[in-house]
């Protein structure tokens, strides 16, 4: 890629001026090959517009700058959309337009466009040896693309005009292009007409001038990509009818359609609806996309987005660097494309077999998802002046938050199930890896007491899960009332046994268990010290509350330096466990990596087989639109039992915005607690 782009636009505009005119048509350098020299392969743009300059029209057809085309005599090498070369009662005619729109103070657009010398060479459209530019295609094309951005602006009006000359005195060659009115049609801003183009606007007369002047080797290969992007981005939009149909994206849509909210006009459920009551349905929908994508779409996608990378590298090689990335909204157009279908799906279903299950949906959507529409539900309750609706609110946020820490608690558990098969499949049997693996089997031990809620343990549950708290707990969350001797004492124990195992960084079970810890890089004998330094200063805050209660001026002093020292480690504390998380995020997002390498192979294998099949019925064959391959998709949701379907209609008809009591009532029994709370 070239340093300097293949065309550049700039644009500014000041009150039109006849003496612009003049301007451009001064003497200085009438020699071409004296005043213009190719070779110097300067990256910069020759700026010879003055901001305070007048007379616009003198400058852009100076004779310094500009040379007539050869065998031309008698004309101006000015250039309009009617003429490539003025004649002198032409180029007259244009000096009267320009007088008129400066009469009735009309705008003055002066841009430039600029060539890069490599470019004009790459298509044959300057001879370096001769020194001779091919003047008229470069005319033509901007013939060609200054209507196009004046239709964007507006300025498609019989009172609009243009003119432009070819400049050669510099040594990249540039076109100066005039636009003005002779009389305003703009909308006024502070009382004079608007000066600004849009950004798409100046797009447009590089691309067009691009595309008019490039030669057909290179236009061929841009309108390619342009077919394999559209290729690809079919490729993954058929691919979701074959996954629909399985059974796990089945059971997302039921979740799906449970969630969506019952409008009257169901043309609303679409990717663009940001509104409240929409936020869950589209926020799983988004899941289960987003699913998609990443697993069984996903080699399809990525060639999509690959493609659309080479475009942009392509276009900041013809237009420059400041041409923005397009993935993040090609990413975001697709991903709002496969919604809407799936939407516009299930608008066409009468119900879903299944009843809806609250924590089925909550559990699906996963801790972002959950935060995110917690986040939403929050901000309306906060503006809801409605005590019924507030509750309401209330309700369905305390399950969430709940259910949120359920599944923290459940992915933290099937961690530490893969961090002991690892140990098992790559350790080395030895003590080491034992004392690991049963360290490992208690901390998932505990993760797993934990979701068992407090009135459902019974006595050996709750020994069992104090002796687990005592020696695994964050300290932090050791509390000063029931902080005592003997945890402390079982925790430093624990600490003790488990750094002088932890410190044998030699032995490959330890290097195994520090990696998916977290713990790489983590000062270890810092990490243990730190931790029993927050139990003892708990620990002596608790004493002084017991020994100095019924004097509380000396009992905050003494406790005013523990807590300082405490507010201190704590910080420290938390600036490891960030490290610890941090690590760990990464480990997951290598694996993620890994499964995805392996769902790729597997997508080829079935991409090709699929491929032979359509080529076996005919080569000629289109295929069906995703509407009608969505229509079928879903048909087995509905098979599996229509009487169920209508019973569940009947009952949906009579709820209210929320859950029925029915419902709230099935939570309180599976979570244990009142949704009251």
């Amino acid at each position: 890629m070239t340093e300097t782009p293949d065309i550049i636009y700039t644009q500014q505009f000041v009150a039109a001026n006849v003496q612009y005119l003049d301007y451009s048509e001064r003497e200085e350098a009438v020699d071409l090959l004296n005043d213009f020299d190719l070779e110097t392969g300067e990256s910069n743009i020759q700026h010879d517009v003055d901001e305070n300059l007048a007379g616009y029209l003198g400058y852009t057809d100076r004779k310094a700058a500009t040379k007539l085309e050869d065998g031309l005599t008698g004309v101006y090498p000015t250039f309009t959309q009617d003429s490539l070369n003025l004649t002198y009662k032409q180029h007259h005619e244009l000096a009267d337009k320009i007088r008129e729109a400066q009469k009735n103070k009309s705008m003055l657009w002066q841009g430039v466009v600029s060539f890069n010398p490599d470019f004009l060479e790459r298509v044959k459209l300057y001879d370096p040896e001769t020194g001779v530019v091919n003047q008229r295609a470069i005319k033509r094309a901007v013939q060609k693309a200054i209507p196009e951005m004046l239709k964007q602006e507006e300025l498609n009006v019989p009172e609009t005009f243009w003119w432009a000359d070819v400049h050669l005195n510099t040594n990249h060659v540039h076109v100066h292009i005039g636009i003005s009115q002779t009389k305003n049609t703009r909308p006024l801003k502070f009382g004079e007409p608007k000066g600004t183009f849009q950004a798409k606007s100046l797009k447009k007369i590089k691309s067009i001038v691009h595309r008019e002047v490039e030669d057909k080797v290179s236009r061929k290969q841009d309108i390619n990509l342009e077919k394999k992007i559209d290729e690809l981005k079919k490729d993954v939009v058929d691919q979701l009818k074959e996954n629909l149909q399985q059974q796990q994206q089945q059971k997302m849509l039921e979740q799906i359609w449970h969630a969506l909210p019952k409008y009257k006009d169901k043309r609303r459920w679409r990717a663009s609806n940001n509104s409240y009551d929409f936020r869950e349905a589209k926020l799983l929908t988004g899941k289960l996309v987003d699913n998609l994508l990443k697993t069984d779409l996903n080699q399809d996608y990525e060639k999509y987005l690959s493609a659309i990378k080479q475009k942009d590298s392509d276009n900041r090689e013809k237009y420059g660097q400041n041409i923005p990335d397009s993935i993040p909204k090609k990413q975001k157009d697709l991903h709002d494309y496969l919604m809407n279908r799936v939407f516009d799906e299930l608008r066409e279903v009468d119900v879903v077999s299944t009843k809806s299950n609250f924590s089925e949906r909550v559990k699906w959507l996963g801790i972002e998802g959950n935060n995110e529409l917690i986040e939403v539900l929050s901000k309306q309750l906060k503006n809801t002046k409605s005590d019924i609706k507030a509750k309401k609110l209330k309700k369905e946020i305390g399950i969430r938050k709940y259910y949120v820490g359920i599944l923290i608690k459940e992915n933290k558990n099937k961690n530490y199930l893969d961090q002991i098969s690892e140990l098992k499949e790559k350790g080395l049997k030895n003590n080491v890896q034992d004392y690991l693996i049963n360290d490992l089997q208690e901390k998932y031990r505990l993760g797993v007491l934990q979701l068992i809620p407090r009135n459902k343990r019974d006595n050996d549950n709750k020994t069992e899960y104090q002796k687990l708290v005592n020696k695994h707990a964050d300290v932090s969350q050791l509390s000063v009332k029931k902080i005592n001797e003997e945890t402390v004492a079982q925790k430093n124990q624990y600490l003790d046994e488990w750094l002088k195992v932890v410190k044998n960084a030699k032995d490959p079970n330890v290097q195994i268990y520090l990696k998916n810890q977290g713990l790489e890089n983590v000062n270890l004998s810092e990490y243990v010290d730190l931790q029993k330094r927050i139990m003892q200063s708990k620990l002596a805050i608790k004493d002084n509350n017991k020994k100095y209660a019924n004097n509380v001026s000396l009992r905050n002093q003494k406790n005013g330096k523990l807590f300082k020292q405490l507010k201190k480690d704590y910080e420290d504390l938390k600036n490891i466990n960030s490290k610890i998380d941090l690590n760990q995020t990464q480990i997951r997002l290598n694996q993620v990596s890994n499964s995805k390498n392996v769902s790729r192979q597997k997508n080829e294998s079935k991409s090709l087989a699929k491929k032979e099949n359509t080529e076996r019925k005919s080569k000629n064959s289109v295929s069906p639109r995703l509407l009608s391959k969505l229509s079928s998709a879903l048909t087995s949701v509905k098979k599996e039992g229509q009487e169920r379907i209508n019973a569940l209609r009947r009952n949906l008809d009579k709820e209210d915005d929320f859950e029925k009591q029915d419902r709230i009532d099935e939570i309180e029994t599976e979570t244990g607690r009142s949704m009251d709370r």
